[in-house]
């Protein structure tokens, strides 16, 4: 097949040749034709969620090498513009969630606040007789204080975004008043502010990890790929302890933005 304009089998776009791949310039092909895809999807053309072509019929539109694409393509997933998912081929990937610093929110608010729809899916909700040693010394819990542990998936425009375990108080869990089958969708800040206790502040840790097999798979990311690990200690206005998080983001999906001031050293005046 000659290079020309290609329809690709899997969506409605049509790929096409423009020409400018320059054999002989002084920037390699595969960096070139990384700059052509790129136009593509800062433009518009490639939409988030679309199918590339395969490595094969790329190659056989702009009449290079496999090698070449499999750069190019490389390039791309590094610069967080492509993934590649196992069984369904080369994807344009979503803009990674932003979190805006500072400010407390929860991660429905958080998703809601960047356009998308969040949602939830319950992993597992138990009533332990302490909480764990990881949460006693992030969060200062007592041990033999009894928790709810609060594990669920969390979902961005049905991609997913991450994991999230909440330890709370039972003493608090139980101002709620909701069953664990209805929780799955709801925000718990939200909740927490129902049952009396709105989140005002909350210290924050933020790691970045790489996920073992058991969060790989959850998370639907090959073991060791990079996630954020963000611990968090939630309090009322009034100083009660509400929330003790622990929380995996995949951060190919997630980023923060923060707004920094400088502070004078009086001497300096």
């Amino acid at each position: 097949m000659q290079p020309g304009d290609q329809k690709n089998r899997f969506t409605n776009i049509t790929f096409i040749n423009h020409g400018n791949l320059r054999k002989n310039g002084l920037m390699p092909l595969y960096a070139q034709l990384a700059d052509l895809i790129r136009s593509d999807i800062t433009k518009g053309k490639l939409k988030k969620g679309d199918l590339l072509p395969t490595e094969k019929e790329l190659g056989q539109l702009y009449g290079v090498s496999r090698i070449t694409v499999r750069g190019a393509l490389g390039v791309l997933a590094y610069d967080g513009l492509i993934f590649r998912k196992k069984g369904r081929g080369t994807i344009v990937k979503q803009d990674k969630l932003t979190r805006q610093v500072p400010g407390l929110l929860g991660i429905h608010e958080e998703i809601r606040a960047a356009g998308g729809t969040p949602r939830t899916k319950l992993v597992s909700f138990a009533i332990l007789s302490s909480p764990p040693v990881k949460a006693q010394k992030i969060c200062g819990m007592e041990r033999g204080e009894k928790v709810i542990k609060l594990e669920r998936v969390v979902y961005s425009d049905n991609e997913i975004l991450g994991l999230s375990v909440a330890l709370i108080p039972l003493c608090i869990w139980g101002r709620i008043g909701i069953d664990p089958e209805h929780i799955k969708n709801k925000s718990l800040y939200h909740l927490l502010a129902k049952g009396g206790f709105q989140p005002f502040e909350a210290e924050e840790t933020i790691e970045v990890i790489r996920a073992d097999k058991e969060n790989a798979t959850r998370l639907d990311v090959p073991r060791g790929f990079p996630v954020f690990y963000l611990t968090r200690t939630v309090y009322t206005k009034e100083g009660i302890f509400v929330e003790c998080g622990l929380n995996l983001y995949r951060a190919d999906k997630y980023q923060f933005k923060m707004h920094h001031w400088r502070v004078m050293d009086p001497q300096q005046k």
